[in-house]
């Protein structure tokens, strides 16, 4: 009987870990443990809460939560423990706590509250004329793979022409007074593990900071004869090619498939999600305006836009697209992305398209 009410606990763990419950002012993370002697470790990031478990094994979990304190939950196994991110939707007070019989750590995860108000002006005093400054439209550029990830090798190496289009695109944004903020500024990956590399790439797109993303990539064929601009956002991939080419960004492989059947199941949801409905059409709407104006920037031809389960954009509550600016496996165009000037056309048509997008008031929160 013993062993069953064990293999009974090992199970609800593994469905299980953590248990999260939404309270009123408050979100609590229940953290089920074998024994007293399984240790933890915290570390408190901006936006981000990590917790490490050594000798821990579970299963891994993806789990959105949307509380006013969490975004979601992810757990990553990694060699002989387990990591857990806990996704934060702005500065939090965390209480922890240990009990025993059974053994479990508690998270209670508050809103941190805000200092008071300053004092009004006596009423004397003179009115201020000075409008506030306008917000900056800020946008978050994301160059794809990068440090153990090559990507896509061709007649070029994937993660470095997108780095080098990125910083490219950004110095032209700021310029007209965009502010921007890129996922990796050089040659390195944000993790080994290619899930946590593209969720830490994701849940920056979830920020109340950021008015769009734009994940970079360079395209291949199987033929190697295809060549053109492609734009995906986020949703149901429905054609077998996006699919393949899905697999392929999302790691390829048997990575790569099960990161995408993880992005389906978010994908799934948007049918229900009357907010994620309307930003998915935002989405599209910033998938045709960049490819029409890098088709015309670059002279490459506009293949179309996509919905695609891609897992870096599953997280995105702003427009998000990927786009692929062209197949670094055709002979002309995987050349053409050798030279610096083609890559300054690259830029200048994601910066017309940008601005095209923003200019229409699409980016306003």
């Amino acid at each position: 009987m013993r062993w069953l009410l064990c293999l009974a606990w090992v199970w609800s763990l593994a469905l299980a870990f953590p248990r999260v419950g939404v309270h009123e002012g408050f979100t609590r993370l229940v953290f089920d443990l074998p024994s007293p002697q399984v240790d933890y470790r915290l570390e408190e990031g901006e936006g981000l809460l990590t917790l490490s478990f050594p000798g821990l094994s579970v299963p891994a979990r993806d789990l959105v939560v949307n509380s006013p304190e969490v975004a979601s939950v992810q757990v990553v196994p990694e060699g002989r423990g387990v990591r857990v991110l806990v996704r934060l939707k702005g500065a939090v007070e965390v209480t922890t706590r240990r009990f025993g019989d059974p053994e479990r750590l508690v998270l209670d995860l508050s809103l941190r509250r805000e200092a008071p108000a300053r004092p009004q002006a006596p009423s004397g005093a003179p009115p201020q004329t000075r409008p506030p400054n306008p917000r900056r439209p800020v946008v978050l550029l994301d160059p794809g793979h990068g440090g153990v990830d090559p990507g896509m090798v061709g007649y070029v190496v994937e993660k470095e022409v997108v780095l080098d289009v990125a910083l490219r695109l950004k110095s032209l944004l700021e310029r007209e007074g965009v502010e921007v903020r890129l996922t990796r500024d050089r040659d390195t990956h944000l993790s080994r593990d290619k899930r946590t590399d593209l969720f830490l790439r994701s849940q920056m797109a979830d920020s109340s900071q950021v008015n769009l993303f734009v994940s970079i990539h360079v395209n291949a064929s199987p033929t190697r004869t295809a060549r053109g601009v492609e734009v995906f956002y986020f949703g149901r991939a429905q054609d077998p090619r996006v699919l393949a080419q899905v697999i392929r960004e999302n790691g390829g492989g048997e990575v790569g498939r099960r990161l995408t059947e993880e992005a389906r199941s978010a994908a799934e949801r948007i049918l229900s999600d009357v907010v994620a409905q309307a930003n998915q059409r935002f989405s599209q709407r910033l998938a045709e305006t960049l490819g029409h104006h890098l088709s015309q920037a670059t002279g490459s031809p506009y293949r179309g836009s996509f919905p695609g389960d891609f897992f870096v954009l599953r997280y995105a509550r702003v427009p998000a697209v990927l786009v692929e600016i062209g197949f670094g496996d055709h002979p002309v165009e995987g050349r053409r992305l050798q030279e610096s000037a083609y890559r300054d056309r690259v830029a200048q048509g994601l910066l017309s398209g940008v601005l095209t997008f923003l200019s229409n008031g699409a980016f306003s929160r």
